[in-house]
């Protein structure tokens, strides 16, 4: 994941957003804190944000586990003249 400081991100920050919406790849803006941790953000596409939400949709009502327990116990024979 590339990192950005807020000082970058303010001086190309439609550059940067641009870049990010179309290559569908994180982006992490530092913040440090007085303790010393980096409790930054991490800006995604709103692609990659609806993409995450779907699965976990999926994931809450129990639909992607169905999906894997299909997928794990399906034979040749169940795509057979589809």
């Amino acid at each position: 994941m590339e990192v950005i400081t807020p000082t970058n991100f303010r001086k190309d920050m439609f550059k940067v957003l641009k870049e990010v919406a179309n290559s569908n790849k994180e982006l992490e803006v530092t913040i440090k804190n007085s303790n010393s941790s980096n409790d930054g953000v991490v800006i995604i596409s709103k692609r990659e944000y609806t993409a995450l939400q779907e699965e976990l949709y999926l994931q809450r009502t129990g639909t992607l586990e169905n999906v894997f327990t299909l997928m794990e116990n399906s034979t040749d024979k169940d795509f057979e003249g589809a």
